[in-house]
């Protein structure tokens, strides 16, 4: 039977189920929709948690590696002291967030090593690295990259306190010595060639001859090229016998 004309094209019960479908289709497209979602938050959360497990690894074994380097510095061997200044300097590398915490520690195995006043009267004095290549480890170590980056970065002083400290005949030359603390700490012979001062504080540092009753050393350290630029040198004991060709912002 043909339909009359003006009928309507769907009957109720059609268009009811069509809205059934409508309802279910779009009920099915949001339930796949949240659970996507809920997928995602899910994967979200597991990655989350397995990076928090892998942070907790990782600094379980940095505290591992500082523990028993730190172990080494207290040795009585000097090649088992070195391996720990390297093994230090690995994780310092490794871990940016231990850093100033290691520079702390190495700055004051040098205090320890060598302080003022062990100094006797005067004399002949081997260079550093003969009389104690450990200290000389660990300087070369706190001079340069990484451990020296936020340091010469920022110019806070106080970073690297190495006051008081012996440091004659140190091998220094080009070293990052960027607002160093080098307060009393006895520099002399000491090559510092080139080596960045800039912001430092050199208040009543030696920069004299190490023999004064030694003919062959007529000069002091030798700071040819140093950038001084802000350093502290009032008080400054024997400027006038240190090498000072080409130095950059020392005012006398």
């Amino acid at each position: 039977m043909t339909a009359s004309l003006g009928a309507p094209f769907f009957s109720s019960e059609g268009f009811t189920a069509l809205v059934v479908a409508i309802i279910g289709a779009w009920a099915t497209f949001v339930v796949g929709v949240l659970n996507y979602r809920r997928q995602g938050q899910v994967l979200r959360l597991q990655r989350e948690y397995q990076g928090r497990q892998n942070e907790l690894a990782f600094s379980a074994q940095v505290t591992d590696r500082f523990t028993r380097a730190i172990g080494q510095l207290g040795s009585e061997s000097t090649h088992v002291r070195m391996g720990g200044i390297f093994a230090v300097e690995r994780i310092a590398r490794d871990s940016p967030d231990d850093r100033q915490h290691i520079v702390d520690t190495l700055a004051a195995f040098v205090r320890g090593r060598l302080p003022v006043t062990s100094v006797g009267n005067g004399g002949y004095v081997p260079i550093m690295q003969l009389r104690a290549p450990d200290v000389q480890a660990a300087l070369t170590v706190l001079c340069r990259s990484p451990l020296a980056d936020e340091r010469v970065s920022s110019l806070q002083p106080g970073l690297l306190d190495l006051s008081r400290t012996d440091l004659r005949r140190a091998n220094l030359r080009g070293a990052r010595l960027d607002a160093v603390n080098l307060w009393g700490a006895r520099l002399e012979g000491a090559d510092l060639r080139g080596a960045h001062l800039v912001d430092s504080i050199l208040k009543n540092a030696n920069v004299g001859r190490f023999d004064t009753g030694n003919e062959a050393f007529l000069r002091g350290a030798d700071l040819s090229f140093a950038d001084l630029t802000g350093a502290q040198t009032d008080g400054i004991n024997n400027l006038d016998m240190a090498v000072t060709d080409g130095v950059i912002g020392l005012h006398r």
